[in-house]
């Protein structure tokens, strides 16, 4: 009889499963299929009875294409919702969008000739509903689990209007208020910029030390005695109205060359040096107190301004003598105000000089330092001159420098709730204690929140200014009329309509007017807890998850404005992951030239490679992408996918039913019963590359040793033999498995392999299907079965020598002398588990027995003695033929 006889003989199957995924065609094919059959919504409406999980989305900007870090934010979350969705929860996705903000408004207004607020808001808005639809269609190629028929905007009235009723409420207890106070002013932007928009990027820096000329003196110090101040900004000497020095400092007067100088002992050392002074001697010490209230030359203008006590002076560098500009530091305004020092402004929005800057007004500040440098040079003030490069704050926008500058705003006090703040952070479920310290220490050490900005997209700060010029907060029924008028009309109603349009009749006619600063748009997107509709559920949600630099953006915001509104957080539990970057480690960016577009990368990989690769990421850190990654990804899906190819191949034939397992079957079924409780945890503590890992290990493991010693069994047994159905129970159970735990990370995958499971109470799609169930897992089984890969290893170990030698070619070649006295190991069928021809047992040593047996051309065994086929061939074949011949 021929080969071909023998072959057709055995229980070999075919499968529409296909060994090569094709995943750009087949998720363009699933993502109809759920589309056409409104999969997402079937979901919701059979789970709407059963427990919430709400993942709240945070909303990206609305501006541009996606990139890698978009994606890997919402393939991260849409594993969690796919996983709690099949876990039993009602778990809708809301996707939302942040429209306000700079990037669109500069934007606008370098394509319109006009710069009226309304065309701006107009133009602005149009273009942000423009970039939602399209960043929309992007995120629909990593197959979330929402329809997009649902979202929430931060330019839709409804938003708007909820938005100002918080306001309202921060309003009524009493935490805004006006100020005018140095804060970050970025002449880029020309606009106010919170600590959250402030990027620090190395900066170069002149370090200038120069003399101020006393000309008031006293018992310590005489008139043009000089002061040694230090700045590493000439051009706010325009705007010095005092010097600070600390009270309980020991300064000295020394004379180097002709001239008499003040400055802190303590920096004596450093400074000579630099100075180049070699010659000096100290004439007096005395405290910074001693010289309270002498006043020195200003060193531009023909201005007396005197000294006064700082406690922000410190010995760490310069001089121990502080310049003052009351409007350029906070430490310089609190200083100011408290000595009633003169409050000199001279620097424009657009960070040009005005008139009070003299002879150097029309100068951009940053270029003024050279020339003020010049002018104090020409008066002999100098002392050194050097740069230096250091940390300096950035506009993130921008990304050009800005300025402490002081200009009248507005602030959220979040002094007054810090404690509040703090009691809330508590009782946040965070999976890492550092997490927890991340976000406390953001709010612990943040200051006021300034909530004003100027510009024109945005939502109006809804407040008026009486006859007199004082704001009007305390009028909740004005605040109530604006906002029902922005939830009929929208928040451009305020620039639309004049003062007494807007104000309620009582209030007309009475020579009010109306601030025109908008709000912070870290305001408008930290109060989507409450003004996005989330399927109508309600904060606190279960879970809020972006980037890491969101501790300082929308979590914290959404913090403040939940512990204000609601009295607490509105996020139970908080997870981060971080950027994505180059195998360098460098962040990606267009800017770089590093960046990589997540479309592309779908375009040649699928989906599916994308969101494993997401999922085997340990996010909590950043993220690598490269080539050489996205490999190693595809060889882990191409093992996932040929595993299930041949469990799908091998149960052509096999017809759900449960089986008495014995032996080694009952050892594997355990080990599945321990592989769905690792991926259970693992999934619950959102360890995707965990769940990934173990499903890969299970894997290699699985075929590397059950896999090979049941093909035997499966292709050569008859079809319907017990020990035949056994096996196949066992890759029913691993199919079912694999099939339920990858479906969150490899959608499109997952309902491939679904198609071609058989079960009862099948569901349209695989992800309409429950998760398996924690079961029960024998840990004394597990540890029994432990000796036997002792001896397997070993015996190998002798097998592969002989290999190696080539005295041999295939194990099943051999016989096996085994020392062991184990009843267990001696009551299993070691010929099949080792898969050797013969195993004999001995209190000697194990060895390997050369056996010159004959191979059945069936099955490929090895017997001692056999006719034309082994016995159990030659039954199979009497069977088939009698089959046939009836």
């Amino acid at each position: 009889m021929g080969k071909n006889y023998y072959k057709n003989s055995l229980n070999i199957f075919n499968s529409d499963f296909a060994m090569k995924a094709n995943l750009t065609e087949k998720d363009k094919f699933y993502a109809d299929f759920w589309e056409k059959n409104h999969i997402y919504q079937k979901i919701l409406s059979k789970r709407y009875n059963s427990p919430r999980f709400i993942l709240h989305d945070g909303p990206p900007y609305a501006n541009g294409d996606i990139h890698i870090g978009h994606a890997l934010n919402k393939v991260l979350k849409d594993i969690i919702v796919r996983y709690k969705t099949m876990a039993g929860f009602y778990s809708p996705f809301v996707p939302g969008w942040d429209t306000h903000g700079l990037p669109i408004e500069n934007k606008i207004i370098n394509q319109i000739e006009s710069k009226s607020v309304l065309e701006i808001r107009k133009k602005s808005n149009e273009f942000a509903n423009s970039q939602i639809l399209a960043q929309m269609l992007q995120f629909k190629k990593l197959n979330l689990l929402t329809d997009f028929k649902k979202i929430y905007k931060t330019n839709t009235p409804d938003y708007e209007a909820k938005q100002l009723k918080l306001f309202k409420k921060m309003v009524g207890d009493g935490l805004v208020y006006r100020a005018l106070k140095p804060i970050f002013w970025s002449p880029s932007s020309q606009s106010a910029l919170a600590e959250a928009e402030i990027e620090y990027l190395i900066h170069k820096s002149p370090s200038l030390f120069i003399s101020f000329n006393i000309k008031k003196g006293n018992n310590f110090v005489n008139i043009n005695d000089k002061l040694v101040i230090w700045t590493t900004t000439p051009w706010t000497l325009i705007a010095n109205s005092g010097v600070a020095v600390g009270l309980n400092f020991n300064y000295i007067r020394l004379k180097s060359g002709e001239n008499f100088y003040i400055l802190a002992e303590n920096l004596l050392e450093k400074l000579s040096t630099t100075f180049g002074w070699k010659d000096y001697k100290i004439i007096a010490s005395f405290t910074g107190k001693s010289i309270l209230g002498i006043e020195y030359l200003h060193p531009i203008f023909e201005k007396f301004c005197p000294v006064v006590s700082g406690k922000h002076v410190t010995l760490d560098a310069g001089s121990g003598l502080v310049h003052l500009a009351p409007l350029f530091g906070e430490d310089d305004y609190w200083i100011g105000r408290e000595n009633n020092l003169e409050m000199v402004m001279h620097v424009n929005d657009d960070g040009k000089f005005n008139e009070n800057a003299g002879q150097f007004s029309g100068l951009f500040y940053a270029d003024s330092n050279k020339l003020i440098t010049e002018f104090l040079d020409k008066k002999s003030a100098i002392l050194n001159l050097s740069f230096i490069k250091h940390s300096f704050p950035h506009d993130w926008r921008t990304l050009k420098p800005v300025i402490y500058r002081g200009t009248p705003q507005w602030f959220v006090s979040v002094e007054k709730i810090k404690k509040k703040l703090e009691n809330a952070i508590e009782k946040i479920d965070f999976p890492e204690i550092w997490l927890k310290n991340r976000l406390k220490k953001m709010i612990i050490d943040r200051k006021d929140w300034l909530i004003s900005r100027q510009r024109s997209w945005g939502i109006p700060l809804i407040i008026f200014y009486d006859q007199n010029k004082k704001p009007v907060l305390d009028k909740p029924e004005i605040f109530d009329h604006i906002i029902s008028l922005v939830e009929k009309h929208g928040s451009s109603i305020w620039y639309e309509k004049t003062v007494d349009e807007l104000l309620p009749r009582e209030y007309q006619n009475l020579g009010w007017t109306k601030e025109n600063n908008i709000l912070d748009v870290w305001f408008d997107s930290g109060v989507s807890f409450l003004a996005a509709n989330i399927d109508g559920e309600k904060a606190p949600f279960d879970i809020y998850f972006e980037g890491s630099d969101q501790y300082r953006g929308w979590f914290n915001s959404s913090l403040i404005n939940s512990v204000i509104y609601f009295g607490f957080s509105p996020y139970k539990k908080l997870l981060s992951h971080g950027f994505v970057v180059d195998s360098k480690g460098n962040k990606m960016s267009k800017s770089k030239g590093n960046g990589v577009d997540p479309i592309v990368i779908l375009n040649k990989y699928g989906c599916d490679i994308f969101r494993l690769w997401v999922a085997n990421s340990e996010y909590y850190n950043d993220v690598v992408y490269s080539e050489s990654i996205f490999e190693q990804n595809v060889e882990i899906y191409r093992k996932i996918r040929n595993t299930i190819r041949f469990l799908i191949t091998n149960l052509v034939d096999f017809e759900p039913k449960k089986y008495e397992l014995t032996e080694i079957d009952l050892y594997i079924y355990n080990k599945i019963q321990k592989l769905k409780n690792e991926i259970i945890l693992n999934y619950d503590q959102n360890r995707f590359v965990r769940v990934v890992k173990i499903i890969n290990n299970f894997i290699i493991e699985f075929s590397n040793f059950y896999l090979s010693i049941v093909k035997d069994i499966l292709y050569a047994d008859k079809k319907n033999s017990l020990k035949r159905r056994q096996i196949q129970y066992n890759l029913y159970e691993i199919l079912i498995v694999l099939n339920i735990a990858i479906a969150p990370i490899m959608p499109t995958t997952a309902e491939e392999i679904y198609y071609h499971v058989q079960k009862e109470n099948k569901q349209i799609s695989v992800h309409m299907e429950d998760f398996f169930k924690k079961s029960n897992f024998d840990e004394k089984l597990d540890t029994k079965w432990e000796k036997f890969f002792q001896i397997k290893n070993s015996i190998y170990q002798l097998i592969e020598q002989k290999i190696q030698a080539k005295e041999i070619r295939r194990p099943n070649e051999v016989g096996v002398l085994i020392n062991t006295k184990s009843d267990f190991i001696k009551s299993l069928d070691l010929v099949k588990l080792l898969m050797v021809a013969k195993v004999d047992f001995c209190d000697d040593k194990t060895e390997i027995l050369l056996l010159n047996w004959k191979k059945c051309p069936r099955c490929w065994n090895h017997f001692e003695q056999i006719d034309n086929v082994c016995q159990r061939c030659s039954e199979v074949l009497n069977e088939t033929h009698n089959t046939k011949n009836n």
